[in-house]
């Protein structure tokens, strides 16, 4: 397995750990799925000055200021899924679909209370522009396998 966070494996905190733990394969997931995992590990070809990479890196920006802990990701070539990669994916897939009180109780795992509704917005906004662009040029969404390389 290969992990890509701001510090080396053994330098990671128990509570990290159990968030990179494998729960599952990544092919396993649907196509916004894989998108948003893809996203999460860092593909510089779906952030590239895309509505979808702002929207992403917005969301990002709430999970890492009122984080209860730092979210970690397997790396790029992995097909393992990542325990907090799965959430996402599935948190993303929740607002998409409308379900706001169930992501946003899933929300309150990740983030502070008080500003769940705003990840729940964010993850809505970028699950529904990851489904259209799927829908309307999925050739758009070839460049998500390419990225970083890793070991496992």
């Amino acid at each position: 397995m290969s992990f890509q966070t701001a510090r080396a494996l053994d330098q990671l905190t128990e509570d990290a750990l159990e968030g990179a733990q494998p729960v599952g394969k990544l092919s396993q997931l649907s196509e916004q799925g894989r998108v948003v995992v893809t996203l999460f590990r860092g593909s510089d070809a779906l952030r590239r000055s895309s509505d979808m990479g702002k929207i992403f890196e917005q969301m990002m920006m709430v999970f890492r200021r009122h984080g209860r802990r730092q979210l970690v990701s397997h790396g790029m070539s992995c097909d393992c899924l990542g325990a907090d990669e799965a959430v996402l994916a599935q948190f993303v897939r929740l607002a998409a679909r409308g379900k706001r009180e169930d992501a946003c109780l899933m929300a309150m795992l990740i983030v502070r209370a008080d500003v769940a509704p705003l990840a729940v917005s964010l993850a809505e906004q970028l699950g529904l522009l990851i489904d259209a662009t799927l829908r309307t040029d999925p050739r758009a969404m070839m460049g998500a396998e390419t990225g970083k390389s890793a070991v496992h």
